[in-house]
């Protein structure tokens, strides 16, 4: 019969940061729907500084640390770092675009703003995959207090 107890859960340190930044990218992606692109490049920029401050910790102290035998190498999530870094800055530009040139009428506003919206499709998508290989892996295979450690230095 199989078991019904639920699999240990990981530590909170890994949930609270991408917690963290998923509320900065919603709350500039809301700023894009209502036509803001001033606010909405406020915003990204700040939630850019956050992923970069976000990547340099794992990268540099945790990733080092992933074991022999981890479900993904370090590698696998240095590589998913770089790819978010990319798009990260690609998304930027098309919204430093947005709000360099606003749009004239009606129309081309909400054609900038579906533009964005879909800018950000591909970001989003990658981060979400990211986000669930490290609460299903990472978060378990890395002891708690070196969790801890890292993300109170941020």
């Amino acid at each position: 019969m199989p078991s019904s107890t639920p699999p240990p859960s990981s530590p909170p340190f890994f949930e609270r940061e991408h917690q963290q930044l998923d509320a900065q990218l919603h709350a500039h992606l809301l700023d894009v729907i209502g036509g803001d692109f001033a606010a909405a490049l406020r915003r990204l920029i700040d939630w850019r500084g956050a992923l970069v401050r976000h990547i340099e910790i794992e990268n540099t102290q945790l990733l080092p640390h992933v074991p022999e035998g981890a479900r993904w190498a370090a590698r696998v999530y240095l590589v998913e770092h770089d790819r978010i870094a990319l798009l990260a800055d690609e998304y930027l530009e098309k919204v430093r675009a947005a709000a360099a040139h606003p749009a004239q009428g009606e129309q081309q506003r909400r054609e900038a703003i579906l533009a964005l919206v879909d800018g950000a499709h591909a970001l989003r998508h990658v981060i979400e995959h990211h986000h669930e290989r490290e609460h299903t892996a990472l978060a378990h295979e890395l002891p708690a207090p070196l969790q801890e450690a890292a993300w109170a230095t941020r």
